[in-house]
């Protein structure tokens, strides 16, 4: 074996020994404490995206029987379908903003209706880029149970028969 040959081999053991012995190593901590936290508070997160990006999903289907006709709502242009896939998004983010620490009420029951709220803005989601209306219409349904769901278990703690809007 030539000079050039061990020496070619030297490096690569070295260059993979150095690769090697960074693996598996965690990024080092600022000093100023984790690298997310939560910054707005629970009624902000519903308020300033929960509730307008939900009511959003909701106006963009379905069936209005009024008195002058009957109405068919979707969404009738590119710009409209893209607010709808807007709102799925907040939506879906929103549920992992209602599990950060900070936000989330408990590790148990609150994160399974998060997980839900994330669940539901996917499907929208999905249903929106398909620009699928009936699928819209149902994936709003399941959006609007995962809303009530914790709205059940959390909001309405003192009667649990009253239901609100918002």
């Amino acid at each position: 074996m030539s000079n050039t040959s061990i020496r070619i081999g030297q490096l690569c053991v070295a260059s993979l020994l150095v690769l090697v012995s960074s693996c598996g190593k965690p990024p080092a901590q600022a000093s100023a404490g984790p690298p997310i936290k939560a910054v707005a508070t629970l009624e902000e997160v519903m308020h300033g995206m929960v509730i307008p990006s939900a009511q959003t999903v909701w106006g963009a289907s379905g069936t209005i029987y009024t008195a002058k006709g009957v109405e068919e709502r979707m969404p009738k242009s590119e710009d409209e379908w893209i607010l709808v896939e807007a709102s799925a998004v907040t939506l879906t983010e929103a549920g992992n903003l209602l599990m950060m620490e900070g936000r989330a009420k408990d590790t148990g029951r609150w994160m399974d209706r998060a997980r839900a709220l994330r669940e539901a803005g996917a499907e929208v989601h999905k249903a929106a880029k398909a620009k699928n209306v009936a699928a819209l219409f149902e994936k709003g349904g399941n959006l609007f149970d995962a809303c009530q769901g914790c709205h059940f278990d959390y909001r309405y703690e003192k009667d649990p028969k009253v239901i609100r809007s918002h």
